[in-house]
């Protein structure tokens, strides 16, 4: 198995950030999480804690400014660039929401590095993946984000709420709107119905009970909010083309 990890490594700055930054040589694709701490991102002038991961490609240099007052420490990974399966057109820098996790990732990936005799092809492509799928996330989240705020309100409100019988008249209260201006505008933005979305929300709950749980067929459906089952399993059936039990049997291992 080839190993795209090149090294991994810890640095803590002084107050103010670094001396200078580093320049990212040929064929290297390196990674700095923050794990404590604010620097500047390369991008500009903004900020940026624990969570904040950034990106370098070759030829472009590292973070590095802090306040006069502040440090930072963040993890680094080197990857050797031909050797990254499937390169990512990597934005120079995005977030990891749950900060805790990203330090306690930084760590633990250190300690494997350095302190155990793992295999280093088998922690690169943990590394990559969690990078990859903290991407992801991130992209997702942000898409979410530049919606308008009262679209952005209705979504969080159905994801709250979508074991209720929620109407259109439900969610445009919710926001002060009226159902024909929440439908459109949110058709506009999100690309589906308000309806359409709050039965996505649904089936989503519904195949996480069914592979995780033993729960009865007809107590899922009530809890994603179906009085009725045979509703339930018609939604289900044309939601993901499994019926409910179908899908309970292909993702319960045992």
């Amino acid at each position: 198995m080839k190993c795209a990890l090149k090294g991994m490594g810890y640095y803590k700055s002084p107050l103010g950030g670094a001396a200078n930054p580093y320049r990212i040589p040929d064929g290297v694709l390196l990674f700095e999480l923050i794990t404590a701490g604010a620097v500047y991102s390369p991008s500009g002038d903004t900020l940026c804690g624990a969570g904040w991961i950034f990106v370098h490609q070759p030829g472009q240099a590292t973070i590095w400014r802090s306040k006069p007052d502040e440090f930072y420490e963040c993890m680094v990974a080197s990857f050797h660039l031909e050797q990254v399966c499937n390169p990512e057109p990597w934005p120079r820098e995005f977030f990891w929401e749950d900060v805790a996790g990203a330090v306690h990732f930084a760590h633990e990936m250190l300690y494997a590095f350095h302190h155990t005799h793992v295999d280093h092809a088998l922690l690169s492509d943990v590394a990559l993946s969690q990078f990859r799928y903290r991407l992801d996330s991130f992209r997702r989240q942000k898409s979410r984000m530049e919606n308008p705020p009262r679209i952005a309100a209705i979504m969080a409100y159905i994801e709250k709420n979508y074991s209720k019988a929620l109407g259109i008249e439900d969610m445009a209260a919710h926001v002060g709107m009226s159902s024909s201006h929440l439908y459109a505008h949110f058709r506009e933005h999100v690309k589906i119905t308000p309806h359409q979305y709050l039965i996505r929300q649904r089936m989503h709950a519904a195949k996480h009970a069914l592979a995780t749980s033993s729960v009865p067929i007809k107590a899922i459906a009530a809890d994603v909010g179906y009085v009725n089952p045979e509703n339930f399993c018609r939604a289900f059936k044309q939601h993901t083309g499994f019926t409910a039990a179908a899908y309970r049997k292909k993702y319960m291992i045992y």
